[in-house]
């Protein structure tokens, strides 16, 4: 019987090695053979790229992952000002929706 298991990275402060933590483990879950995605569901920190714009934290976790999938599910929610998320969805005059965050989430659960 096949089982998943999750796991959240939090940390308390930015640039305290969430993203290195989480690319560590997505490589050494593909080490032995499983198959792995992760999640930045809210970004604070874009830079404009070709593809539009992009949060480098993001950019990380999809190239450590062995499923890929379309940015905007790796990071749904992205705000351009490299500030506290909260203070940036005001700045932009964006609203920040859990249920939008958690129906991409399910999406790729169910790919999965």
């Amino acid at each position: 019987m096949l089982s998943s298991r999750h796991y959240f990275i939090a940390g308390t402060d930015t640039d305290v090695g969430k993203t290195l933590v989480a690319c560590g483990l997505l490589k050494a879950a593909e080490a032995q053979g499983l198959r792995t995605l992760a999640i930045k569901p809210i970004a604070a920190g874009a830079e404009r790229t070709a593809d539009g714009l992009r949060n480098q934290d993001a950019v990380m976790l999809m190239a450590a992952m062995t499923e890929k999938l379309p940015y905007q599910q790796v990071n749904p929610v992205l705000l351009e000002p490299p500030i506290a998320p909260h203070i940036a969805a005001e700045q932009v005059g964006k609203r920040i929706s859990a249920a939008h965050v958690w129906r991409v989430v399910d999406e790729w659960y169910i790919k999965i």
